[in-house]
């Protein structure tokens, strides 16, 4: 069973081999990035130390780790304006998945489980934004809007993404919901996702969307 739950320090060598894992793929695929990716694997796993409670991962049968994400309360001042800055909101930030798996679709799934908490947690939208023009595409499919593109030095683009918090009951057939556990049990509850809200129609929904929006892009990095 999947779960999703709060990154602990023990985690650490379980991120670091998916993240390396994620770098090899990018370089035999000739991704550009992959020597960046390579570079920094052990500070991206490290994010399980510096940063608790802000980090989750995807696991499977409580054990291997098959993706991840940072959910922070503070946004780019150079993509998003100051009054942005103030509504409440969720930015993803580093959302990797492990590349072997990619026909299940994980990015999609944590992007919808994101959306799904946002709403649970009274938080009116989630954010994420990229430089990379294959990832904005990859993050429209994941039903993200584009709200701005922004000049950053290097000549490159920044593009803010934006996708407004709504309950997707597909996720509880995807998740256990004690792998949304964590924490205090008032955080344990706020997590938790209503199972009995999921249906066979929503899940066939969400997978035909999926196909339907990644497949363009299944060289993307997550």
């Amino acid at each position: 069973m999947l779960a999703m739950r709060p990154a602990t320090p023990d985690d650490q060598p379980g991120l670091a081999a998916m993240i390396q894992a994620r770098s090899d793929w990018m370089k035999d695929n000739q991704l550009p990035g992959w020597r960046s990716w390579g570079r920094h694997v052990h500070e991206l796993a490290g994010n399980c130390r510096r940063h608790p409670g802000e980090m989750w991962v995807l696991t499977e049968h409580g054990e291997r780790i098959l993706g991840c994400t940072t959910i922070l309360r503070t946004s780019a001042p150079w993509t998003w304006t100051a009054a942005e800055a103030a509504d409440s909101a969720y930015y993803l930030n580093g959302t990797i998945t492990d590349p072997a798996e990619r026909h299940r679709k994980f990015g999609m799934l944590i992007a919808d489980w994101a959306v799904d908490r946002a709403a649970r947690e009274g938080i009116s939208c989630v954010r994420r934004d990229c430089s990379s023009p294959a990832l904005a595409a990859y993050y429209l499919s994941q039903n993200f809007q584009l709200i701005r593109k922004v000049p950053i030095p290097g000549g490159r683009i920044s593009y803010a993404l934006e996708r407004r918090s709504e309950h997707v009951p597909a996720v509880a057939a995807w998740l256990s919901p004690q792998g949304h556990a964590g924490g205090s049990p008032r955080q344990q509850r706020m997590q938790s996702l209503d199972s009995g809200r999921s249906n066979v129609v929503e899940v066939a929904r969400i997978i035909s969307r999926t196909i339907r929006g990644v497949a363009a892009g299944s060289q993307l990095p997550v």
